[in-house]
């Protein structure tokens, strides 16, 4: 069976996506060890554990476990062809980024420092970012009309699933839009991406996520359990 001697180490606290995912596994014949105190995890064999949670419970058990969590660049969007992205990025500072036009979608380069948002001027970034570094880079761009959302988990350069989860669009083009994205090179072999229905500009990169970390949003769970068996590594 597909998930056959591997362990999936996942949050004790209840939730129903990582649940759907937890059962899954288990169909897949892998078994699901939920973790409580995850700062001190069991003796587990880590070739044979993998992980799926959220930021602080993947990074912490990884560590305690001598495990490799596999992620896409953080300065993805900087990299991508325009065709992709169709809008106005650039990288940037927190310091830099306050003396420049507002309004702005302003977002950390690593994922949740702060919170990602259309801000309508300094003030308000400046007082969401109280103490943080003035260096903490940021990617900035244009402010777009956004009319759907929709994410797909990805492996080995193709598509394994895709669903809307905002707005009103044809999923099937989201798709095929992110198929073309999933065979890029740069990105690696597994990881979850999602697509924006821009008004007047048709599909556009939004960003990349991690696959142990990222939530289903409508996607298969079987699916997406695929892709979570390959983004740990001992």
């Amino acid at each position: 069976m597909m998930f056959q001697g591997l362990q999936l180490l996942i949050p004790a606290k209840v939730d129903p996506e990582r649940d759907a995912v937890a059962r899954a596994w288990e169909d897949g014949g892998g078994t699901v060890l939920r973790l409580d105190r995850f700062w001190s995890p069991p003796d587990v064999e880590p070739a044979r554990t993998r992980l799926y949670g959220n930021d602080t419970f993947c990074l912490v058990v990884a560590q305690k476990l001598g495990l490799t969590l596999v992620s896409p660049p953080d300065d993805l969007l900087l990299q991508a062809e325009a065709v992709w992205v169709k809008r106005e990025v650039h990288g940037s500072t927190l310091e830099r980024v306050v003396t420049g036009p507002f309004p702005r979608f302003i977002k950390p380069m690593v994922p949740k420092v702060f919170r990602a948002a259309v801000w309508p001027g300094p003030g308000p970034l400046m007082e969401e970012c109280r103490g943080l570094p003035p260096e903490t880079p940021v990617l900035s761009s244009e402010v777009v009309v956004v009319r759907a959302e929709a994410r797909a988990w990805m492996l080995d350069g193709r598509v394994l699933t895709c669903a809307l989860y905002e707005g009103e669009g044809s999923v099937e083009d989201a798709r095929a839009f992110l198929a073309t994205v999933a065979a890029w090179e740069r990105l690696p072999r597994t990881c979850v991406l999602d697509t924006a229905l821009v008004e007047g500009r048709g599909w556009v990169l939004l960003e990349a996520n991690a696959a142990w970390g990222a939530g289903l949003n409508g996607c298969v769970a079987s699916e997406a359990a695929r892709c979570i068996a390959c983004a740990t590594q001992a």
